[in-house]
């Protein structure tokens, strides 16, 4: 509302309505402000200066409510608030004073930040009433605040569901709910969901070992009679087993050969190595002997041929399998192929003997595969892959440096605005829309706590499309800029240079 101004009178602010001639006065209502301290409304004086009257309410030292809620509101206001209109209101019917003339306004509405006492503006001027609807108001609040979540927030969800369900508003019901949410502590419980739960099956206690499976043995009747069936846990090693078991024909059965991890060759054999044995068991000295073996062939030298079983290609021999089913030979080439994969015919020579050169033709399917398996590049043990150059992706020069685009190019740096306080040249960052500097630790962003002459609320610094304000909060000793004390509650512009008091506390503002 226009009709008011702030005014600073000592240590005192008061919030200022000029009577206009055209307004009619409550006088009942007027003298009962003036002479009582009505709990929730604020000490009311009338006044008058030649032919102007002026009606004051002692604000000092508190702050709107508008400003009071800016940001995440906690229990502790949320109900300071609430409490506090609803007494104002209560108050109002047992001194005879019509609710509607109370401004209903978060502007003209002040707390005490630390107390969160809370004071209302009566306005005793017929024409001036406003006719309120005290449950849409609650809920303007509620739906229009941020609350505190590092809290239980079960008092917002219990204040809402009133406000929701009730058919009527009734101040007294809402103040005994008010009473009831305050009984109740503000710490915020412990979510179970969050804590994992332990299965309850298969739990292990300490100590405890679990028990074995038991595998029933299946039914043998190849089991000679007084032989023991095991049924526990089967032999670790398997081929050690069967040996031990007899067969049908009490022919002991020859244990099975683990595979090595080295291609066997018996002694006096000369040691060969396939393109399959090279890639499934590559090191140094297979390498060398698979390259010692490529020269030979190159050099015309026929490889020698043994007469022992060839390898299977998981380099072990399978007992019962005879040299001609591992695999065989393509004509021009002395890698063996495994079994199973088909062979186009070549063309060969007469008679056993293989031709030493392959006929100029396109490379069969199972050369196509073999080539794909051999290594492109040997690389030596302990060094990682070389996996190529990297992509240009602009397909310019490599090493040139990328340029930005231009509109980005020489942005000029935010300003930052700071406070430094002379008394020991510390540096306050303002980092806020909205600054709070004061004594009252739980509101303020700036904590004073070495002078009791600041307020507990004092001065607020206001950035803005790029320019600083400062506002004084109603502060008891007053806020000065350059020496000149500024109006409460009104913008006062900042520039970097400037001092800054705050009752008797220098700071200058920077911007840096």
């Amino acid at each position: 509302m226009s009709d008011f101004t702030f005014e600073n009178q000592g240590t005192n602010t008061y919030l200022v309505y000029t009577i206009l001639d055209e307004d009619t006065v409550d006088t009942m209502s007027l003298g009962m402000l003036t002479n009582n301290k009505i709990p929730g409304l604020a000490t009311t004086l009338f006044t008058q200066m030649d032919a102007t009257k002026y009606i004051k309410y002692n604000v000092s030292a508190k702050v709107s409510v508008r400003q009071f809620f800016s940001g995440a509101v906690n229990k502790k206001r949320l109900l300071g608030v609430f409490k506090g209109i609803v007494n104002a209101l209560l108050s109002a019917e047992d001194y005879m004073i019509d609710e509607n003339s109370i401004l209903l306004d978060l502007d003209y509405i002040f707390a005490d930040v630390s107390s969160c006492e809370t004071v209302l503006i009566c306005l005793p001027v017929i024409g001036k009433e406003q006719s309120h609807n005290l449950g849409d108001f609650f809920k303007g609040i509620m739906f229009s605040t941020q609350f505190d979540q590092t809290e239980n927030c079960d008092h917002v969800a219990k204040i809402i569901n009133y406000l929701n369900s009730a058919p009527t508003f009734s101040l007294e019901d809402f103040k005994n709910l008010l009473f009831e949410i305050d009984q109740v502590p503000s710490v915020k419980p412990v979510q179970v969901s969050q804590i994992p739960k332990q299965p309850q099956q298969n739990v292990v206690q300490k100590n405890e070992t679990p028990a074995r499976p038991v595998i029933p043995a299946a039914p043998n009747t190849n089991i000679p009679s007084g032989i023991p069936v095991s049924q526990g846990r089967p032999p670790v090693n398997p081929s050690a087993a069967v040996s031990q078991q007899p067969s049908k024909n009490n022919i002991p059965v020859p244990p099975v050969t683990p595979p090595a991890s080295q291609p066997q060759a018996d002694s006096g054999m000369e040691k060969k190595i396939s393109m399959f044995g090279l890639l499934m068991h590559y090191n140094k000295e297979n390498a060398e002997l698979y390259k010692a073996q490529k020269a030979a062939k190159k050099a015309g030298q026929a490889p020698s041929v043994s007469s022992a079983p060839k390898t299977h290609p998981s380099n072990f021999a399978v007992p019962g399998t005879s040299a001609h089913n591992q695999g065989f030979a393509i004509p021009g080439q002395s890698e063996q192929i495994p079994m199973g994969i088909p062979v186009p015919q070549q063309q060969a020579s007469q008679g056993n003997n293989v031709t030493s050169a392959p006929q100029q033709q396109t490379q069969t399917p199972v050369q196509q595969a073999l080539q794909s398996y051999a290594p492109q590049q040997k690389m030596p043990q302990g060094q990682s892959a070389n996996f190529g150059e990297t992509t240009v992706l602009n397909k310019g020069k490599v090493g040139e440096t990328t340029v930005l685009d231009s509109s980005k190019a020489g942005t000029t740096r935010k300003a930052t605005p700071i406070l430094v306080r002379r008394k020991n040249n510390e540096k306050i960052p303002v980092n806020k829309p909205v600054f709070r500097i004061g004594k009252e630790k739980s509101y303020v962003d700036y904590f004073v706590s070495d002078n009791t002459a600041v307020s507990r609320s004092h001065a607020d610094i206001i950035t803005r499309d790029g320019k600083f304000f400062i506002v004084d909060t109603n502060s008891t000793n007053h806020t000065y800029v350059n020496g000149a004390m500024i109006q409460s509650n009104m913008e006062t512009p900042l520039n970097s240079g400037d001092t800054v008091r705050l009752a008797n506390e220098e700071f200058e503002f920077k911007i840096v």
